[in-house]
């Protein structure tokens, strides 16, 4: 069926011009792909949800505290797929159930594990 992403028109595969989003300024660590996909990751929360920065928790629920449906859940998805040119599977969207477990497994897949 394809990804979210996909299913709204984005591509996952990256442009061969675009410079790798890892690089970091000289000097500067590189930060991980792991800690690149959550920074994506909690960029869209903020960006649907209209959460403050300062308030966002690990333990805070999806459908309880966000207030998310559906819509506003796969919204998250697309964004973070386009973002990291990543697909997130439906089992593991669907078993999300705080903001902690949607920075966890993304930056899992991100990294490879």
């Amino acid at each position: 069926m394809g990804s979210i992403a996909e299913l709204l028109g984005y591509s996952l595969v990256p442009e061969p011009d675009a410079a790798p989003d890892d690089e970091a300024p000289r000097g500067a660590p590189a930060a991980s792909k792991a800690d690149l996909a959550r920074e994506a990751a909690i960029a869209a929360v903020l960006e649907e949800t209209g959460l403050d920065p300062d308030a966002a928790r690990v333990d805070l629920t999806l459908r309880g505290d966000l207030d998310l449906d559906d819509l506003g859940l796969y919204a998250i998805v697309a964004r973070i797929e386009h973002d990291l040119s990543l697909v997130l599977p439906d089992d593991l969207v669907d078993s999300w159930g705080t903001l902690g477990s949607i920075l966890d497994d993304t930056a899992r897949l991100a990294a490879g594990e």
